[in-house]
């Protein structure tokens, strides 16, 4: 049997260079690096095969010799950061092929070892210098996955930035010694690079050192695909090489996955040419006797095998499940959902990062026993799989640090990606959960009250954290938790006085029914009354329907398109959704009687799937569109010579996809949606209905499945063809009906985007833009105080802008940039969302801006502060949540302004500003705000005030004051 030459997701070892190809050329840069920085950053995107280079290209050259002048004599101590950093380090160095020994004292050289790393700067000089190594030996220092010391040092506050920075140092100062034989090189993504600025003398090292990987030849990836085939003797058909290439395409940053496809592939190959050599031993004796070598190399793999594992695009996700399954059968699923939460990082860094974690560690965070997660881990790392590492060939114990193999899990495991966002969600709750705790106990706020509570309580049931897990994040976990009880505990006993209370009142009441009794003989003699008044009464219902109907046509709009949300008009917007949901939850509840009661029952369900969706209910929604999905098709086939219940099911079934298209993992069923609307859309457009209503929803359901299609990869020229079906129906009507008009600019915008993105058609895009904002500049020009028009049309004038920038014609795009900011400037004078947007994009681009550009940082701050300002005497952002929300975010960026940085004396004077200004806000909502105002801002300062600095803190306590005397006074 062949043995797989592919290591799947984990990197090659330094073992496994005789199968490592394609990068000969950046081995010898990195070895010519190395020789005259030695301290090199080997820095390149998720997925480009830095950890590869170094382990299976740069370290057997070294071993070989190939750097000259260093010799042949090297001691390599890998490490990655972790949450010891030092200690790593030290652990690295004390392996017996470095600077350790394994006699009797090796436990006490181990302590001294990492005393004498944390002693001074010197201490890893002086570590190499103590072991007194022969003249001709070397020293390299392999620092993988670096990127962790920046989430190590944010992890654990003023402890561990310290000692983050020493680590650092330890690096830097070994490696500026010449007169000592002792390397660095690090890994690390390259979006990380803006994390070095925080650590002295590290950006001038790396910037000396910098070994950015790129993407490989299509020659060295053929090598890098072909040569490890060969050397196992197996055998690969171009075509199958060409496919794979194609696969991957310009995204060279997954060649794990690339690894991990091909791993798959050999498997499946290999299996199948085994069981072809089993099948012909039963009828060829001479066949039996042949090898399965000679049968590999006759039948090599193919595109057929390839596919059998479900190609590039989803061989990892499907292999992942399949260990998923094996684990939960032997664990239990929620035992491997705790584990690989655990196991990501989202939370403190929203790129995504790894989470190295002794197994003893990871059994406490999730609450399971050691040999329930060495089971597990297993599972996912044995022969053939490489999720998790360490490799196989390793034992486990308590101490053995698992982690995820690579990133690239974290980006294409499906289930993975849920789970990455549901602890990020988790721990956000306990954080704000723990702030409550902390500001609770030092007496400047009170317990949680519902809904913030019962979401809490929620929460812990159904994560059931653990005293390990909190300790991660705060190491408060026992605060908390006490915190939550307490909250906990005191909302019963309201909910008891409550209770209580309408026990009262209903016994004061009961006397009443005998009162109601009298009634009955009333009501039965109204009954003969209420049967002649059938008919008015069917004619009510009409009427109300009509009415209901006419409201919800008057709030189904998207606010964040129209930019209309002054507190009020949403309160109205979603009172009326709530009134007709009652109206037609109601009706929805009437036994149907005739074919026109059926016909009313099938609409209330598809109004109330309107209403759920615009209330943003989805499950909710969802099961009303099916509701009327049945009974529209029930519709349809006792009434085949009508339209109009074709019409409706096919509307039910474009606004169950639209529904569904934004939820996770719906994106197929919210396809199938749309392509059951357009086959009855289509159907009754090809009989003849030609109006321009049907046309219009036609249109609509081609472009809205164009947008569906068009955020996958496979789906771009199916999205086309759809923004294109759309622009020709909507065209003939478009001068005359306004609605059509809005339609047909929508689908040339998108459809200018969709090219906008392909080189060979970006010019194509132009001409759509320009006509889309043709469009809207009439409908504008028509109906001036249409706000989603001109919304709309600022949008379309900001994406033209964008793609003549990117053209090179600079003068046009500032053109177009300009008028689509003088038409927001405009909605934004009336609507305090826009204007809050605004702001919050200046405080964005400034917290982008300070590692890099300090004093344009702080002229970003001063923007948004003055448009903060603008706002200040404005009523309606008085309990506006997201006024606050942005305005504390500026709060917090100016106060973690870095010391010494240019533009550092400008943001103590903005934020003395920013907090004269907050302050003056906060009283005019404690002194005229609204009770709703004073719970909303309450809560909002509530969660600031404990990230800010002491003095800030303050200086708007007494503010902050008159706001809870307010809330709890209710006057």
């Amino acid at each position: 049997m062949l043995t797989n030459p592919f290591p799947g997701l984990r990197p090659f070892e330094s073992d496994e260079d005789h199968l490592f190809f394609g990068r000969e050329t950046e081995v010898d840069a990195l070895l010519g690096r190395l020789r005259t920085a030695r301290f090199v950053a080997v820095v390149g995107t998720s997925g480009s095969g830095k950890s590869s280079l170094v382990r299976s290209g740069l370290i057997p050259a070294l071993h070989s010799g190939a750097m000259a002048g260093a010799g042949s004599s090297w001691r390599i101590a890998t490490l990655r950061p972790g949450e010891d950093p030092i200690g790593h380090l030290a652990t690295a160095l004390h392996a017996n092929d470095v600077l350790g020994t394994d006699d009797e004292l090796a436990d006490t050289r181990r302590v001294l070892l990492d005393a004498t790393l944390r002693r001074g700067t010197q201490g890893l000089a002086n570590a190499v210098r103590h072991a007194h190594l022969p003249p001709d030996h070397n020293v390299l220092v392999l620092v993988d996955q670096f990127e962790e010391l920046f989430r190590f040092r944010r992890s654990r506050g003023a402890h561990a930035r310290d000692e983050s920075i020493a680590f650092v140092r330890l690096l830097l100062e070994a490696t500026s010694l010449r007169t000592l034989p002792i390397y660095v090189v690090l890994t690390m993504r390259s979006d990380f690079l803006g994390d070095c600025m925080d650590f002295p003398g590290l950006p001038d090292a790396v910037n000396a050192g910098l070994f950015l990987v790129g993407r490989m030849s299509r020659s060295a990836l053929r090598s890098a695909l072909t040569g490890p085939v060969a050397v196992a003797g197996g055998a690969i058909t171009p075509r199958l090489v060409n496919r794979v290439m194609n696969d991957l395409g310009d995204d060279q940053d997954q060649l794990p996955r690339v690894q991990h496809a091909l791993m798959r592939t050999w498997e499946h190959w290999a299996s199948r040419v085994a069981g072809d050599a089993a099948a012909a031993s039963h009828t060829d004796d001479a066949a039996a006797a042949s090898p399965m070598d000679a049968d590999a190399v006759a039948d090599p793999m193919d595109v057929a095998d390839y596919e059998a594992i479900g190609g590039l695009a989803d061989a990892l996700s499907r292999h992942a499940e399949e260990a998923f399954a094996e684990a939960s059968d032997a664990v239990g699923a929620p035992a491997v959902e705790r584990a690989f939460k655990a196991l990501t990082d989202t939370f403190t860094d929203p790129r995504g990062v790894r989470r190295p974690t002794p197994v003893g560690e990871l059994a406490a965070v999730c609450g399971l026993a050691d040999a329930e997660v060495i089971r597990l881990v297993e599972i996912f790392r044995r022969p053939g799989r490489s999720f998790l590492m360490p490799p196989a060939a390793t034992p486990l114990t308590p101490a053995s640090i698992v982690d995820l193999s690579h990133e690239s899990l974290m980006r294409c495991w499906t289930r993975l990606i849920d789970w990455a966002a549901e602890e990020a969600e988790s721990a956000e709750l306990y954080m704000r959960l723990s702030r409550a705790a902390e500001w609770h106990a030092g007496g400047a706020g009170g317990l949680w009250r519902q809904p913030e509570l019962g979401l809490a309580s929620q929460w812990r049931e159904r994560e059931a954290p653990t005293e390990a897990w909190g300790d991660r994040l705060d190491g408060h976990f026992d605060r908390t938790m006490a915190f939550l009880d307490g909250s906990l505990e005191a909302d019963r006993a309201e909910a008891d006085r409550v209770e209580r209370q309408r026990r009262t009142t209903l016994r004061r009441t009961q006397w009443t029914a005998a009162v109601l009794a009298t009634l009955l003989v009333v009501a039965a003699v109204l009954a003969v009354i209420a049967r002649r008044e059938n008919a008015r009464a069917a004619t009510n219902l009409a009427l109300a329907r009509e009415a209901v109907d006419e409201s919800l046509s008057s709030v189904d709009l998207d606010p964040s398109r129209l930019g209309a949300d002054v507190p009020a008009l949403e309160e109205l917007r979603r009172d009326l959704l709530a009134k007709a949901q009652g109206f037609y939850t109601a009706l929805a509840a009437q036994q149907p009687g005739s074919q026109a009661a059926r016909h009313d029952l099938a609409l209330a369900h598809l109004r109330l799937g309107h209403i759920n969706r615009l209330l943003r209910q989805p499950e909710e929604a969802e099961r009303q569109y099916r509701e009327a999905v049945t009974r529209f098709s029930a519709l349809a086939g006792a009434e085949p010579g009508d339209p109009a219940p074709r019409r409706e099911l096919a509307d039910a079934w474009h606004w169950l996809g639209e529904t569904l298209r934004p939820l996770p993992g719906r994106a197929a069923d919210a396809r199938a949606a749309y392509d059951a609307a357009l086959a009855l859309q289509q159907a009754a457009f090809d009989a003849g209905a030609t109006g321009t209503r049907d046309a219009r929803a036609l249109a609509r359901t081609h472009y809205d499945r164009g947008i569906l299609l068009s955020a996958t990869a496979d789906g771009l020229a199916g999205a086309e063809a759809d923004f294109r079906a759309a622009v020709a129906l909507l065209e003939p009507g478009a001068e005359t009906d306004p609605a059509s008009g809005q339609e047909l600019a929508r689908a040339l915008n998108n459809l200018a985007g969709l090219l906008s993105f392909d080189p060979a058609k970006t010019r194509d895009a132009l001409p759509l833009y320009e006509r889309a904002i043709r469009i809207d500049e009439r409908l504008v020009a028509a109906d001036p105080g249409n706000r989603e028009y001109q919304l709309e049309l600022a949008k379309y004038y900001n994406n033209l802008a964008a793609l003549q920038g990117d053209l090179g014609a600079s003068a046009a795009a500032r053109a177009a940039s300009g008028r689509a900011v003088e038409l927001l400037d405009g909605l934004a004078r009336l609507a305090p969302s826009l204007a809050v947007e605004r702001a919050d994009a200046r405080t964005l681009r400034g917290h982008v801006l300070v590692s890099t550009d300090p004093a344009a940082a702080m002229a970003e701050f001063g923007q948004a502060l003055e448009i903060f300002a603008s706002m200040q005497d404005d009523a309606r952002v008085r309990g506006m949540d997201e006024f606050h929300l942005r305005f504390g975010d500026l709060l917090l960026d100016l106060a973690a302004f870095p010391e010494g940085r240019p533009g550092a004396d400008g943001a103590r004077r903005l934020l003395d500003q920013a907090v004269e200004r907050y302050r003056a806000i906060l009283t005019a909502v404690a002194a005229n705000g609204t009770p709703a105002d004073v719970q909303v801002v309450f809560a909002r300062v509530s969660d600031l005030l404990p990230s800010l600095p002491a003095t800030v803190r303050a200086r708007l306590s007494a503010a902050f004051d008159d706001l809870q005397r307010r809330r709890e006074t209710g006057r």
